[in-house]
């Protein structure tokens, strides 16, 4: 079932904090849409409609390099938030594409009324100057896994900060997920192997279970040295 466009606001950092008057205003100016897997959401350089909060599902977030290879920028799934940023970029349009990995539903956010709303709302303001704070320390993050860690430290990383201790679902296919990492889909499955046979992890199909966060976290720290 596709959360409602109240609680999909309420489950983002972005309006997480909101008031509740203000939030049922946020609410009824947006609107829910759904795309089907492969679909496109927008293109870089579109300009800009509004931002999104990813109800269901889950969403790439992707540039196109000279080569026609995919980057992955960035993986939204329910309660994340994109397209925020190309608000405040006037005529530039979004700098980036962004695209369905599975059926998802999206609450989209109109931009002319979101930023009526700001002129008015000192403390949503703060909200979003925080939320793209964010955005660039994650982007920074991103730039510094994929050029200073090996193809290990990189998966050791993901894993480590989406399933902490226990465990973690992909909601995602393992092609965008080698595709966030940096690394061909034949990379993650024999890095998923290894860490098995190492008895770091237990995989079976999406689920990957941690078996020894200790080591784990020293590859995602520090690498390996055979990838």
């Amino acid at each position: 079932m596709t959360p409602s466009i109240a609680s999909t606001l309420r489950s983002s950092g972005f309006f997480g904090t909101v008031s509740e008057s203000l939030l049922d205003r946020i609410a009824r100016m947006s609107k829910l849409e759904t795309y089907d897997k492969g679909d496109l959401i927008f293109a870089e350089g579109n300009p800009c409609a509004g931002m999104y909060v990813v109800a269901s599902g889950a969403v790439k977030v992707h540039k196109i390099g000279p080569d026609g290879r995919e980057h992955v920028l960035h993986i939204a799934e329910p309660g994340d938030t994109f397209g925020e940023a190309a608000i405040f970029l006037g005529e530039e349009g979004y700098p980036a594409y962004a695209g369905a990995v599975l059926r998802s539903s999206v609450v989209f956010i109109p931009k002319r009324r979101l930023l009526e709303i700001l002129g008015e709302e000192s403390d949503l303001c703060f909200q979003i100057l925080g939320s793209l704070a964010a955005w660039s320390h994650r982007l920074v993050g991103q730039l510094e896994l994929l050029a200073l860690r090996d193809a290990g430290s990189r998966l050791a990383a993901y894993i480590r900060e989406r399933a902490g201790e226990t465990e973690l679902h992909l909601t995602i296919p393992k092609q965008t997920l080698a595709a966030h990492l940096g690394i061909s889909s034949e990379t993650l499955s024999r890095l998923l192997t290894r860490f098995e046979a190492q008895g770091l992890i237990e995989s079976q199909g999406r689920r990957i279970r941690v078996l020894d966060p200790a080591t784990l976290g020293e590859i995602a720290d520090w690498g390996t040295s055979d990838d």
